[in-house]
């Protein structure tokens, strides 16, 4: 197995970070250890709550936008998750919720990938 190893500077104030390659896996320095993590973690959230938004759109659609069944998981409007008043109502689940949740995984996903460029 061959290590390939490359430093380098851009100019003499800013040292590029060092790579090394082993196959084809590069293992990068350890500043972006964490966004990597992060960018795994909320990759999987927005994932799922996009499932959610199609699975419940798919569900609502096919029921004719019946909205006296629920659907998806328990959403609670504050945090009192004991007790039961408090859980979303499934239109709300439909219109405001998932949506919200949909949208601002994705921003924040969007951002870390950025971020990695």
């Amino acid at each position: 197995m061959k290590m390939a190893m490359w430093t380098g500077r851009v100019d003499s104030a800013a040292p590029v970070a060092r790579l090394r390659m082993w196959g084809s896996v590069v293992v990068v320095a350890g500043d972006r250890v964490v966004l990597w993590i992060m960018f795994c973690v909320v990759g999987a959230l927005c994932a799922k709550s996009w499932q959610w938004f199609i699975s419940s759109i798919i569900f609502y659609s096919g029921n004719g936008f019946d909205f006296s069944e629920d659907f998806g998981p328990k959403i609670y409007m504050f945090d009192f998750t004991d007790d039961d008043r408090y859980l979303a109502k499934p239109r709300e689940k439909f219109l405001i919720a998932i949506p919200f949740f949909v949208i601002m995984t994705s921003f924040v996903l969007l951002l870390i990938g950025l971020s990695l460029m």
